[in-house]
């Protein structure tokens, strides 16, 4: 989907004059500046899902001890679904002592273990698969859901090529408006764009019922350009 903003375009006027000034010296002859924009909506093709297996018991080897049977109960799920087990990325078990304070007394009410886990999914249609071998699994700590682009450049390269498209659009358009006849591109300024993850948590609606809502990516660019004018 093509976007156009026309509010960018800057005539020679006192902003776009210095905006240029700064970055290469202007023509001495008549000239043209525009801003060329646009931006391109992209439906993600890759989640990376952020989760924690956690337990809270009397010692720190049973706490340690569950997560372990959550992480190896995941693992059984996920072959048995048919994903990947080795895309499972695992950090280290980390322990606390969890108090409970009542009247500035604390009472230690046990040791909790958790365990950061990170799952890079690339077929989006089985989300709801993959979140249930997780829950099943005892784990229902479901943290971050990072939505992205597997090959990203391939839009940043048609995001600036219909920036440019824009750029020549104005400018054709601004010089016959005028009747004024564009002739060569004198300089152009351009800084490169990146396409950023969206970022999303698990929406509960119903207990034990979660629904994701995966809006689309938005990649926007620009280009500045002078015209000289004939």
């Amino acid at each position: 989907m093509r976007y156009l903003t026309y509010t960018m375009l800057v005539i020679i006027t006192t902003f776009s004059l210095g905006c240029f000034a700064n970055i290469n010296p202007l023509p001495d002859k008549p000239y043209l500046a525009v801003t060329g924009s646009a931006q391109v909506e992209v439906q993600p093709d890759q989640v990376l899902i952020q989760f924690k297996a956690t337990a809270m018991q009397d010692t720190v080897e049973a706490a340690k001890q569950k997560v372990d049977l959550q992480v190896a109960a995941l693992l059984l799920n996920l072959e048995k679904a048919g994903f990947e087990q080795s895309v499972l990325e695992r950090g280290n078990i980390s322990t606390r002592e969890q108090y409970q304070y009542v009247q500035n007394q604390r009472t230690l009410q046990g040791i909790s273990a958790a365990r950061d886990l990170t799952y890079l999914l690339t077929d989006l249609s089985k989300v709801n698969q993959f979140l249930e071998s997780v829950t099943a699994a005892n784990i229902n700590a479901i943290q971050q859901m990072h939505y992205g682009l597997q090959s990203p450049q391939q839009w940043l390269l048609k995001a600036r090529q219909l920036a440019v498209q824009d750029s020549l659009e104005k400018a054709a358009s601004l010089a016959s408006a005028y009747q004024a006849k564009l002739d060569k591109i004198y300089s152009i300024n351009y800084q490169q764009q990146h396409a950023q993850p969206i970022m999303m948590r698990a929406m509960s609606e119903k207990p034990g019922e979660n629904s994701y809502q995966v809006n689309k990516i938005k990649i926007s660019d620009q280009v500045q350009a002078v015209f000289t004018l004939e």
